[in-house]
């Protein structure tokens, strides 16, 4: 029985420990994100993301005309009744404007989250498992890399359909690259600590190791990557619209307006491509503005 106390007393020391270090965390994850909440930037950012959720959520609710059916004056200048305007097929600016969100955010956010979920897979295995996997996963990373990224997507969305799945599966592709170089890194510096060769010497499993211990120290890279995704994803979902890979016309997706009507600029109407072009730099500025408030808090942290 003697023999067996010290062995009880180590595991309820472990057990002490693990759930120590547990809360620890728990208390650093809400002070970081308290301290995220009181950023300026931080509240301006979520103000403006959150108007276009709403949009994208109650846009048919929202719209004073049918975005797709309604059918005024051609090209008629922003009035009260219009406050937008309206574009060369006579239909409402701001009801297609307001439509329009919906498209967006229903492709760009998945595609960043399934990008950033597959990054990290990829960069923990090349940061942990090093050697020839980490060297030929480096040459296929660097290839992806040197390439145009619109171009890439514009190529796939051509060859695959312009279906929102494929979208949504090239954006993810393409970003999941950029994502596993970053993890890749952290996990390099992690791998060389002591709580990693502590969890080897006690016999924890790769997979284990990897996620359970490596992964939530290297969560505040994965969250700053996965906003400035965000980002990205709006910009470049919003120009494979642009380029002919979104949705077809009458849709109101965004990058399919401006497509659709940046010809009438040199005739004069310019509200038709001024005001959904804004609604998407008004999108990409607000998520930067939060990645940058999440950034500047992880880092100092």
């Amino acid at each position: 029985m003697s023999e067996i106390d010290p062995a009880l007393n180590s595991g309820n020391a472990a057990s002490s420990s693990a759930a120590a270090g547990a809360n620890e965390r728990k208390l650093a994850r809400k002070e970081t994100w308290r301290l995220i909440r009181r950023r300026p930037s931080f509240i301006i950012g979520m103000t403006i993301a959150l108007i276009w959720v709403v949009c994208a959520l109650f846009g048919n609710l929202l719209a004073p005309f049918d975005p797709l059916n309604f059918r005024g004056d051609l090209n008629s200048s922003p009035t009260w009744s219009h406050p937008f305007g309206t574009d060369k097929g006579g239909r409402d600016v701001l009801s297609r404007v307001i439509a329009g969100a919906r498209d967006v955010l229903k492709i760009a956010p998945i595609a960043a989250i399934l990008g950033v979920i597959g990054g990290v897979i990829l960069g923990m295995f090349m940061g942990y498992l090093r050697g020839w996997f980490d060297s030929v996963a480096s040459r296929i990373v660097e290839s992806f890399l040197s390439l145009p990224v619109v171009l890439l997507g514009l190529l796939a969305v051509t060859t695959l359909g312009n279906s929102n799945v494929v979208v949504i599966g090239v954006v993810a592709t393409l970003f999941t690259p950029v994502v596993a170089r970053t993890v890749r890194s952290a996990v390099l510096a992690e791998s060389e600590l002591d709580y990693v060769e502590s969890a080897k010497l006690r016999g924890e499993s790769t997979p284990f190791i990897m996620f359970r211990e490596i992964l939530p120290n290297v969560s505040g890279p994965i969250v700053v990557e996965l906003t400035v995704r965000i980002g990205y994803a709006v910009f470049t979902v919003a120009t494979l619209s642009f380029l002919g890979a979104g949705p077809p016309p009458p849709s109101p997706d965004w990058g399919s307006q401006v497509s659709d009507n940046y010809n009438s600029i040199v005739s004069g109407y310019w509200w038709s491509t001024f005001f959904p072009a804004m609604a998407i730099a008004s999108l990409v500025i607000a998520v930067n503005l939060i990645a940058d408030a999440v950034q500047s808090v992880v880092e100092s942290s």
